[in-house]
Parts: structure tokens; C-alpha cells; sequence
């Protein structure tokens, strides 16, 4: 009876090994019949890159496995862009310029409008001054006095990227700034709705630009240009940014025209110092300032232009501005700046107050003939300039 049940036994090993050597036998024998199949970072693939039949493959690029440490998330939505492009799908090589360029492509803000219009990769490079868009407000009695003056200075180093923005047509003005002048057809005079006419004009001549930023100024103003540039490039100009310096010491306060008894407070970089726009808030902005909708609103709140982009940026967008010291105006005591703090600055400006003068202190050309002090400002800050190496840099009594 031991001896029956010992045998019984070993023939139970014997045919559980039998069984077990025709299995492998038989999976060797498929394996041999398929393609040669390597692993992979998703599962087997073939020799070829390619695929092979059933369940539990992914198709993912041919590749050894790699420890790497990645979020499982990004990884899966990398693949997944990759799986999209048509290169791929034909099972040839994977054309990574197409790859890079599906995913760098700018993402659509909310109006559905691209946040840059340039090609995919702009969105990534450094601004440069061809990205910025400087708009200069005057009128035709300015032409031959305050608009030569700039086109002498500080426009000379950016005549592509300024545009003037007048009230008459003028070919020489229009020559000399090689056709950027824009006649706004709206009135000569200093009046809110003849401002906020101007500015709308501006507004709208940017938007059809493919600019990065949008900066305005007035005739009375000057630019230091490096300056300006190295401002704009520490911030990106697919965000909301609001860059000036406001006129006053705490925000203006009004009743809201929309609730009646309710009041709201906003701040406004005042327009003589100058202030930038990006073009990421610019698009934002549109369903109260395109299409002329500025003098709108402009006649709404009954405030001038530059209070009107403040109200709309700070009270209908609830977007901050962003205070930058180094804009000037001539509501300010111009005098006080010193010398040594000029190279740093990004606009001034001057005024007359009776027969106070409100004018920097530069050395440079006398009063009689540099009333503004923006003549010598500009050789102060460009002293390698043809027409500056003359001049003997003095302080102005």
C-alpha cells in the first residue's frame, strides 16, 4: 500500500512537469513565429519601431528604458500630443521639429485670440525694440516745434517702432517719419473728447499690430530709449501688465456710473510720464476699447484719456497698476533730479509755470537754445552722438 501511494505521487510530479515543458514549448514556438520584439518604455515593440498585434500595447516612441524620474502626468500628456501628429501615424520615423512645434504653439487667451499673432516660437524669445509700439499724441500747432525736437532725439533711435498720432495732415512730418503719421480726424483741441478721440485711434492702430507692447507718450516727452527696453523685458507680454506712474497720491475716487450711490476707486498712470500696456491685458481690454468703444467710456465717466484707460483697466478688469518711479511728468518737480540718476530714468519732460521754469537740471546747451533741456538730456545720456561730442558738458545756471 506505502509502495502504491509513493508511485502515485511521483507520477502526479512526473505529469505536472510534462505539462509544464509542452506549455513553454508551445509559447517558444509562437514567440519564434512573430517578429523579434524589444522592450520598451510602455511595453514590447518590434525591431522595426512598429507595434505588434493585441491587447495591452501602447504606442509610444521605440525606446530603451530609462530610470527616469518624471511625472507620470506630463509624460502621458507629452505622448499623447506626439500620438497626434500625422508623421507618427504612418509608423516612420517621429519628426520632433513638429513635435516642438505643436508644443510650444501660445496657448488662446479667453477672447480666442492668439497671444501673440507672430510665428509659435516669438512667444519665447526675448522682446526686442521691434516688438514695442510707441505712440506719440500731438497736434498740428506742435508739428514744427515739439515733433522736431523729438525726431531730432530720441525717435531717431526708434523712427520704425514710433507713430504719431495727430489732428492734420502734414507730408514733410509724414516723410520724416516714413509714413507713420495718422491723422485721427479728431478736433485740435485740448478738450477730454478730443483726447480720449486720440487715444482710441492709438488703441485700435496697436491691435492691428503684431507688437508685443504698447507705449504711449505725449510731444512734451522724452524716451530713454535702453531704458525702456530694459524695463519691458522684465516682464512677459502675454500676462496683464499696467506699467506707469500715476500724477497723484492716492486713486481716484468717483461714484460708479453703473450702481447708483455705490462709490469705486481706481489708480491711472498719468499720460505725460507715459505708460505700457501689455499685449496679453491690450486683449483683454477690447470689449470696452476697441472699435473706438474708448471715447465711450471716455464720455461715460467724463475723465480724459488716461484716466479712462485706468478706469477700464483697474475698475471694469480689476488689473493693478504697476507703479515705475523712473517715469517722469511735468506734474512733478522736474528739477530735483539729479545727474548721476539720469542714465536710470525712462522719460522727462518739462513745463513752464508762468515764469517758473519746471525743466531738468542737465549740463549741456544753454536755456536759449535748449529751453526743453531735452536736447542736452539726450547728449547727456549719448555723448558719442555726432551732433554732442561739441558740446562742453556743463552744469545749466
Amino acid at each position: 500500500m506505502r509502495l502504491t501511494v509513493k508511485r502515485s505521487v511521483q507520477l502526479a510530479m512526473l505529469l505536472v512537469c510534462m505539462v509544464s515543458l509542452h506549455v513553454i514549448y508551445r509559447q517558444d514556438n509562437v514567440k519564434s513565429e512573430g517578429p523579434e520584439l524589444h522592450p520598451g518604455k510602455f511595453g514590447l515593440w518590434n525591431k522595426d519601431g512598429d507595434q505588434p498585434s493585441g491587447r495591452g500595447f501602447r504606442k509610444e516612441p521605440v525606446g530603451p528604458i530609462q530610470p527616469v524620474r518624471q511625472n507620470r502626468r506630463k509624460i502621458a500628456n507629452f505622448h499623447r500630443v506626439e500620438r497626434s501628429l500625422d508623421t507618427h501615424a504612418t509608423g516612420g520615423a517621429i519628426d520632433r521639429t513638429a513635435v516642438n512645434s505643436q508644443l510650444k504653439k501660445p496657448r488662446l487667451l479667453k477672447t480666442g485670440i492668439h497671444a501673440s499673432t507672430l510665428d509659435p516660437d516669438s512667444v519665447f524669445r526675448k522682446s526686442d525694440l521691434k516688438d514695442i509700439f510707441i505712440s506719440v499724441k500731438t497736434t498740428g500747432r506742435y508739428h514744427k516745434d515739439r515733433m522736431a525736437l523729438l525726431l531730432e532725439t530720441w525717435i531717431s533711435f526708434v523712427r520704425e517702432q514710433t507713430y504719431i498720432f495727430t489732428d492734420t495732415d502734414d507730408s514733410d512730418l509724414s516723410k520724416q517719419t516714413n509714413g507713420h503719421l495718422i491723422n485721427t480726424k479728431c478736433s485740435s483741441s485740448h478738450s477730454r473728447l478730443a483726447l480720449c478721440c486720440k487715444m482710441a485711434v492709438e488703441y485700435d492702430t496697436f491691435m492691428e499690430s503684431n507688437k508685443r507692447w504698447f507705449c504711449h507718450v505725449d510731444d512734451d516727452t522724452y524716451i530713454n530709449v535702453p531704458q525702456l527696453l530694459n524695463l519691458l523685458l522684465q516682464y512677459n507680454h502675454t500676462d496683464d501688465w499696467y506699467l506707469g506712474r500715476p500724477s497723484i497720491s492716492r486713486p481716484i475716487e468717483m461714484y460708479d456710473k453703473d450702481n447708483e450711490g455705490q462709490r469705486i476707486a481706481f489708480w491711472f498712470a498719468t499720460g505725460g510720464a507715459g505708460f505700457c500696456i501689455s499685449r496679453g491685458l491690450a486683449l483683454k481690454m477690447m470689449p470696452y476699447a476697441s472699435g473706438g468703444r474708448i471715447k465711450t467710456v471716455c464720455d461715460k465717466i467724463r475723465l480724459p484719456d488716461d484716466c479712462t484707460i485706468g478706469y477700464i483697466i483697474g475698475h471694469l478688469l480689476s488689473k493693478r497698476l504697476t507703479i515705475v518711479k523712473t517715469f517722469h511728468s511735468h506734474l512733478e518737480g522736474l528739477w530735483m533730479l539729479q545727474p548721476m540718476q539720469f542714465k536710470n530714468q525712462i522719460t522727462f519732460s518739462y513745463s513752464t509755470y508762468g515764469q517758473k521754469l519746471n525743466i531738468v537740471n542737465v549740463p549741456g546747451y544753454d536755456l536759449k537754445n535748449d529751453p526743453t533741456r531735452l536736447r542736452s538730456i539726450h547728449c547727456y545720456l549719448f555723448p558719442y552722438i555726432r551732433e554732442c561730442k561739441q558740446i562742453s558738458m556743463k552744469r545749466t545756471r
